[in-house]
């Protein structure tokens, strides 16, 4: 004690000879051994050693000496866990259930620490797996082998769900598959690939491209001088749930052939042709095909086979759509947007359908919360058919090819036609490639000199139908012919436009009507309220009758939408409604000649 006080309040400082001193090693921090990487690395020395001879005395898997390493290697490695499980399962005798060995080794029953939950594990799983955001539709993908799965969707699920039992022998719960999907999307945001991912067709660097949709994930690419099944991984394709693949293409089919299982006839089939080759062009406005007539024309069974040929799916034929949402929600998972069946479709639908296929976007509050918002941002080929004429907006009129298809007089069993067709798909879709190609090489050559409206289309068509060896200008002019009879149809679809038609038809003077809307919507509702589709309201009949005024004018009956004046009955939104001078007896002719354009083409048809 006297001696540690001396040394406390002495006014020497305390010093040594360290420095000194020369014989010290330094350490090298690098050679440090981990004691828990040395008790993995014994733990595997003894699993691996025991599996070596299981065979013979599968007792060994059950001693204490190897339970402690399996159980070891499961708290300290998943990795090497997953390499010794797989190595059990295959050299165990058969009588040996691995669920007993995972039971045995649990490292959480052993006391060897907290288990890793199965989102955690599954993470690790997918650590290596490149990750994608395609900012044009706000979706995130994962890539393993090649294969591309939207992050959350049903196939992304499936595969998660056999890659955890492939590797661990049970199920995975559906929390910790969200709870993957919630992480692995919010780094594919920040952190993966931005690239655009497709879905049937793209087109990339003077080509296109069209995913086969088969287990082997094989793509088609087509220039202007030929087509072969390619191998390139630069264009990365996603493969929904409800997709089919198409069938292997075969060179040396007849593209007249198609016209054996397609009830259209006459110039239609032109204007069919081209639609279906657009179909595979994802980056130009995309015209809605229409396919309307009686019972008995068939319908669905051209409409599917028509699908069948560019866009195959679970469902080739959906219901008609309850409402907006319905229409994109389908655009999310499909190429093809395929509605058949329609009764009648709304104007909010109607503009969805135009949307769809010129591009656009649907926007709706995210389940669950008040503020976030889901965006569905697609374009897509659309393809509806019907009784009667359903389209009636203009805006979509302008964007329509319809086709009317006549009633069979000769009917054939359909399972005989679907055997034929399903025989003939593969040179039936390799003709419509050889015609694609020779497109291609045409198209650069083809100007129209006043386009109209979707002039990309028409483009296209005129190269093709030069392609099959027509006269220049032929496309042209069937397509406007098409556009103008389209007009008209969509004419005799709007109960507004046949009642305002009407009134024209009566009226001696040249001004039909000027006052308020709503004096014009109590004068001609009468009993027009009774009609499907008849507005409830005078604004909703000054909005319909917006719609129709390119149609009216085309007949020569001019609408002007004025401002609020007065008249004798009140004051309101003025309409003013009149003929045209030198046009009054274009009034009511409004389909002219649709009946007897087309021949009957039955005969030549077996359907």
């Amino acid at each position: 004690m006297d001696n540690l006080e001396e040394i406390i309040f002495s006014d020497e400082i305390p010093s040594n000879d360290i420095a000194n001193v020369t014989d010290i090693a330094a350490v090298d921090l690098n050679e440090a051994i981990d004691p828990k990487e040395q008790d993995l690395k014994d733990a595997l020395s003894i699993a691996y050693g025991v599996i070596a001879s299981c065979k013979v005395n599968p007792g060994s898997l059950f001693e204490p000496e190897f339970v402690k390493a399996v159980t070891t290697i499961r708290a300290l490695s998943q990795k090497d866990w997953a390499n010794i499980r797989v190595s059990i399962k295959q050299n165990k005798p058969s009588g040996v259930l691995l669920t007993d060995i995972d039971s045995l080794t649990d490292p959480v029953q052993n006391g060897q620490g907290q288990r890793n939950s199965d989102a955690d594990v599954i993470l690790e799983m997918l650590e290596e797996k490149s990750l994608y955001h395609d900012e044009n539709a706000d979706k995130t993908f994962i890539e393993d082998d090649e294969k591309i799965y939207r992050i959350g969707s049903q196939p992304f699920i499936e595969w998660i769900s056999h890659k955890y039992f492939k590797e661990f022998g049970r199920s995975v719960n559906e929390s910790a598959i969200k709870q993957v999907a919630f992480t692995l999307t919010g780094h594919a945001k920040h952190e993966g690939i931005k690239q655009r991912i497709y879905l049937r067709a793209a087109n990339h660097q003077d080509a296109v491209y069209i995913f086969m949709g088969d287990d082997d994930w094989q793509r088609i690419k087509i220039t202007a001088s030929g087509w072969h099944i390619d191998a390139e991984t630069n264009v990365k394709f996603c493969k929904p749930g409800s997709m089919l693949a198409l069938p292997m293409p075969v060179s040396g089919g007849e593209i007249d052939d198609l016209w054996e299982y397609l009830n259209i006839g006459g110039t239609d089939r032109l204007l069919v042709l081209a639609w279906m080759l657009e179909a595979f062009r994802s980056e130009t406005p995309f015209p809605v095909l229409a396919l309307n007539g009686l019972q008995g024309c068939a319908k669905s069974s051209t409409h599917a086979r028509i699908r069948m040929l560019i866009d195959p799916s679970g469902c080739n034929l959906r219901a008609a759509p309850k409402d907006v949402q319905d229409i994109y929600v389908g655009a999310g998972s499909n190429w093809i947007v395929s509605f058949e069946n329609i009764s009648r479709l709304s104007s909010q639908q109607q503009d969805a359908l135009c949307t769809l296929a010129t591009g656009g976007g649907f926007a709706a509050r995210t389940l669950y919360t008040n503020d976030d918002e889901t965006i569905i941002n697609v374009k897509r080929p659309v393809i509806i058919n019907s009784i009667p004429v359903v389209i009636s907006a203009q805006d979509l009129t302008d964007r329509v090819i319809n086709i009317e298809l006549q009633r069979l007089e000769i009917y054939r069993d359909e399972i005989e036609i679907n055997a034929e067709f399903e025989a003939a798909k593969s040179k039936l879709f390799g003709a419509l490639l050889d015609l694609f190609v020779k497109t291609l090489a045409k198209l650069p050559h083809v100007k129209l000199i006043k386009p109209p409206r979707m002039a990309d289309f028409a483009r296209l068509g005129e190269a093709m139908t030069q392609a099959m060896g027509h006269e220049a200008g032929t496309f042209e002019r069937i397509f406007k012919e098409n556009r103008s009879e389209s007009v008209s149809r969509a004419m005799e679809a709007s109960p507004v436009a046949v009642a305002i038609r009407e009134m024209a038809e009566n009226c001696k003077s040249n001004i039909v009507f000027h006052g308020t809307v709503k004096q014009l919507f109590e004068e001609i509702s009468g009993k027009q309220r009774t009609l499907e589709g008849w507005p409830r309201s005078p604004r909703g009949l000054g909005d319909a009758i917006r719609r129709q005024t390119p149609a009216l004018n085309s007949i020569g009956i001019s609408i002007t939408h004025g401002e609020i004046e007065r008249f004798d009955n009140g004051r309101g939104v003025s309409i003013k409604i009149e003929k045209m001078t030198g046009n009054g007896d274009n009034i009511g002719n409004i389909v002219p000649g649709l009946l007897t354009r087309n021949k009957i083409f039955s005969e030549s048809v077996r359907i």
